[in-house]
């Protein structure tokens, strides 16, 4: 897999020799639902490595978020007989470490996992050719106990702990998680929720307390925080989410299949030339447009390194709810923007759609700006609105 995802990126590579420090280790620490994964003894010139971890208890419902800025890093499950194989790649540039560390992230399960000691390490370094050395390692697995919150604490406002999307720290969960993902790991990808009672800490149940530095007085800090500790969106490190940063049609489309909690393995895009194979984004890009969130910016490009604008996310969402079945009614009144001319065609009806169910307003001038690129805050705000209104 890693030859594969590196081809495209590098010309020179190099057959890789004796890439193993003598003293290698993986530790991972399991605290209720979720593993941190952290390598010690890691040779420096390594750019690129795979780990293949095993759970036994055969869990599908598994997110995985990246402990440090790698340039890529891809989670894929494939279910082997009642077990279940978790393959996490991880490519940079430059080399993956300089002093023998690396905090590969965090996995967080549906139902508490059992993971196998036996754990299998591909790494790969750069010269005149690419062959990845691999190894099986006995990881050093902890188990913590978690505290249980008390019944009634199903607010998801604690204080302390977790620095944001990667670390140590206590897993907030509600009174009602386990019944909330048991009912998650039997509802169908595919199933909406068109005629059924919609409860958000049911379909989203907290995971983690986070609080990113630059939010706190940001007017977005609401919807970013509420959907960070849900694990649908990330920061740009452990401590910043950096609100005002534009965010790409690929960043926002992998937040949306964040929400429907995709299986990536299933979906691989050959839809759009410019959408690679091999790229952390298609998976999200091929769900988008499997399910009709997104047929590109023409028949053949998607353009996923693109900022996105504000009418294109505005049709994103429509699309979503759409698929999900949730809710559109019109809670407001029509807005006449004082740019509708700008708007265009393809999303005059997706904009007065999302804006009269209270998703998205225009600008404190009247405008709604619809080719002005979303940011960060604007995409966290977006998303909130539309999950709350489901009530």
């Amino acid at each position: 897999m890693i030859k594969k995802i590196l081809i495209s990126i590098f010309s020179i590579l190099l057959l890789t020799t004796n890439v193993f420090a003598s003293n290698l280790s993986i530790n991972i620490t399991v605290e209720d639902k979720v593993a941190n994964i952290e390598i010690n003894g890691l040779a420096n010139d390594i750019h690129a490595l795979q780990l293949n971890i095993i759970d036994e208890n055969g869990n599908e419902n598994i997110s995985f978020e990246k402990g440090e800025n790698f340039n890529y890093s891809l989670m894929k499950k494939e279910k082997i007989d009642s077990k279940t194989k978790i393959s996490i790649v991880i490519d940079n540039i430059g080399n993956i470490t300089d002093n023998n560390k690396v905090n590969i992230g965090k996995l967080t399960f549906g139902n508490i996992p059992k993971l196998s000691k036996n754990i299998e390490i591909e790494t790969v370094k750069l010269d005149e050719d690419l062959k990845g050395t691999t190894q099986n390692i006995e990881a050093n697995i902890i188990v913590k106990e978690t505290d249980k919150p008390q019944s009634g604490d199903s607010s998801g406002n604690t204080g302390g702990g977790s620095s944001g999307s990667t670390g140590g720290g206590a897993i907030i969960n509600n009174s009602n998680t386990d019944k909330k993902e048991d009912k998650q790991e039997n509802i169908s990808q595919n199933e909406t929720l068109e005629n059924q009672k919609f409860d958000i800490n049911t379909a989203y149940p907290i995971l983690r307390n986070v609080n990113f530095n630059d939010t706190s007085n940001h007017w977005a800090n609401e919807p970013i925080k509420f959907l960070a500790d849900r694990g649908i969106i990330n920061g740009m490190n452990n401590n910043e989410f950096k609100p005002n940063n534009n965010i790409t049609r690929a960043e926002f489309i992998t937040i949306l299949a964040n929400l429907d909690n995709i299986d990536v393995s299933k979906y691989q895009s050959d839809n759009f030339k410019d959408v690679d194979k091999n790229a952390w984004f298609n998976p999200y890009v091929d769900w988008a447009y499997e399910n009709g969130i997104t047929s590109g910016i023409n028949e053949t490009t998607f353009a996923p390194n693109d900022y996105i604008t504000r009418e294109q996310m505005a049709v994103m969402i429509e699309g979503f709810t759409n698929y999900k079945g949730f809710k559109l009614d019109d809670n407001n009144e029509s807005i006449a923007f004082k740019d509708k001319d700008n708007i265009s065609s393809f999303a005059k009806s997706s904009i007065e759609r999302v804006q009269k169910a209270g998703i998205i307003n225009g600008k404190t001038d009247g405008s709604f700006a619809p080719k002005d690129n979303a940011t960060r805050a604007e995409s966290a705000q977006m998303i909130y609105k539309m999950l709350i209104i489901q009530k």
